[in-house]
């Protein structure tokens, strides 16, 4: 995998392997699009924050990094998973943004946590995303926007409100959601 844009564009990023660990990297096209929606939205992204709900690989927060938002926090819970990230994390620096990770359950560290402009959701794709919606619309910005990466076999979003803009790329459904 590499970062599709910005400071750090081109950046090979290794997917944490190993048993125990499971992730599925966002495709470069899919972060190419996403961020492309992010930036008609917002425009310049450097004051602004960006949370990763779900890291895995590391792989969006590190993009969000690379583009210029101005605080990055992403979790994982996955002790095996975290180790790797955290050694990708370590290897970026940037004297104008600050990156965190943080291992735990994101659902409590999120309410532990200020409002973000820009919050990411991609869990397990056999997850309940009602929670996980909930509690991000609480912890979105005025202008925010909350984006939910799915598999549209597996996940089940049908309980949750209508996005105001959905982007399909086979399998992998993104929505967008606004306060």
């Amino acid at each position: 995998m590499h970062l599709t844009g910005g400071l750090f564009k081109g950046r090979i990023i290794s997917a944490p392997k190993g048993e125990g660990v499971e992730v599925r990297p966002t495709l470069s096209k899919v972060r190419e699009s996403v961020f492309n929606i992010l930036f008609s939205h917002f425009g310049d992204f450097s004051n602004l924050s960006f949370f990763d709900m779900f890291t895995g690989s590391g792989i969006m927060a590190l993009e969000a990094y690379s583009r210029g938002f101005r605080k990055v926090a992403a979790v994982e819970k996955n002790s095996k998973t975290f180790i790797m990230a955290k050694k990708t994390y370590s290897s970026f620096e940037n004297a104008d943004a600050e990156i965190n990770l943080i291992k735990g359950d994101t659902l409590k560290i999120l309410s532990k946590l200020e409002e973000f402009d820009v919050i990411y959701i991609d869990p397990p794709w056999d997850f309940d995303y009602t929670p996980i919606i909930s509690a991000a619309l609480e912890k979105i910005t005025q202008n925010g926007i909350i984006v939910v990466e799915y598999d549209k076999k597996f996940s089940d979003l049908s309980s949750v409100p209508a996005p105001f803009k959905e982007k399909i790329y086979g399998r992998t459904g993104i929505n967008f959601y606004k306060k």
